[in-house]
């Protein structure tokens, strides 16, 4: 089977796909190290306009499956296998979700345009209404600052949401529209200080979640999966609290958790992805090992040399780092440098195992 991969970073789902035995074609605008070594082709999307988008696919030939990745889902392929274009913007519309979840009972914290988060109890979260993997987030302490927050021209395209304190996580899940099965739950690594300077950047995961709200977890998520009729991999983001769990947001699409869910379980997240359009569900499995994953961010605008390329790819053929730059590549101030990944028999483990390996590598980005 054909399978093209659209998207602003495609690796990890072009590798899996790759694993699983798929014949997989790219466009993406990193064309990183291990993505071009996992794919049968790969072409670098650059800016190009959606005309050039086709221009380049056609290129490939005719595919049996198209996935679209952020921001490219209205774009008009036959065969693509992912939620349809509808279901996607109503579910990436984080102010919409909330009144959604009201409905339903599904405790979310209070969310209002920004132009009208003046009723709302500080602190509060400032976020883009779609999208941004927390790069752009902010919390605002009071009125003045929310003021000053208001006054950005663009302040329309933000929500305020109440600020939630816990533990961030997830769950990874596939659906067939009507039905749906939790796959794993995810602990996420936001704002972490040794990989960014960003407080809310996503910056990994631990895999699994060990937690005793497990079932609450799995049952509003895959309420939510059937609510809104998701089909194939999809994640929900919780923030479990003392009190319990709050729902944040759901992702319409793979997630960043796929690395660790891949190494933690042992299973392909494509390949399950693929038949859930057949209206094949996995079974759930459990966890042979835990997985951590570190997300780097440059501290400063960095050139990779051939020290770190060739250290990074001797990582990767032990499948301890991905996402994997060119040689003479520029990494702009704030942006992802690579992706570290390590397993352990425990949490703790995994997680001293990728510090140690991210900090080595930043120390070589600092010289």
């Amino acid at each position: 089977m054909k399978v093209l991969v659209i998207g602003n970073s495609a690796r990890s789902i072009v590798c899996s796909a790759k694993r699983a035995g798929y014949t997989v074609y790219s466009l993406d605008n990193f064309c990183d190290v291990d993505l071009r070594y996992c794919a049968d082709s790969a072409l670098l999307l650059g800016n190009s306009s959606e005309k050039k988008i086709y221009e380049l696919a056609q290129t490939f030939g005719e595919m049996d499956g198209v996935i679209l990745g952020p921001g490219f889902e209205r774009l008009n392929f036959k065969n693509v296998l992912g939620n349809r274009p509808d279901v996607a913007e109503k579910v990436n519309d984080k102010l919409d979700v909330a009144k959604k979840f009201n409905s339903l009972g599904i405790p979310h914290p209070e969310t209002e345009p920004l132009s009208k988060a003046s009723g709302l109890k500080f602190p509060l979260m400032i976020k883009p209404r779609c999208g941004s993997g927390g790069i752009m987030n902010s919390v605002v302490k009071d009125e003045d600052e929310l003021a000053a927050i208001q006054s950005i021209s663009k302040a329309r395209e933000f929500i305020a949401q109440e600020f939630v304190e816990g533990i961030p996580c997830s769950a990874s899940l596939i659906g067939t529209v009507d039905n749906a099965c939790v796959i794993g739950l995810n602990e996420q690594l936001i704002g972490i200080p040794y990989l960014t300077r960003l407080p809310f950047a996503y910056c990994g995961n631990v895999t699994p979640f060990v937690t005793d709200w497990k079932r609450e977890i799995i049952q509003y998520s895959e309420q939510i999966a059937l609510e809104f009729g998701l089909m194939g991999s999809n994640g929900v983001d919780f923030i479990q609290t003392e009190k319990g769990l709050v729902v944040i947001e759901v992702n319409p699409r793979f997630q960043g958790s796929q690395d660790t869910m891949e190494l933690s379980y042992g299973m392909n997240i494509f390949d399950g992805h693929v038949r859930s359009f057949s209206g094949e569900l996995p079974r759930p499995m459990k966890h042979v090992r835990f997985a951590a994953k570190n997300i780097l961010y440059a501290g400063k605008s960095t050139v990779v040399d051939e020290r770190l390329n060739k250290r990074l790819i001797r990582c990767m053929k032990m499948e301890r780092a991905a996402d994997i730059p060119e040689n003479g590549w520029t990494i702009r101030e704030d942006e992802p440098i690579t992706t570290l990944l390590e397993t352990g028999r425990t949490r703790e483990i995994a997680l001293e195992k990728v510090e140690r390996s991210a900090l080595y590598i930043k120390r070589m980005t600092e010289v």
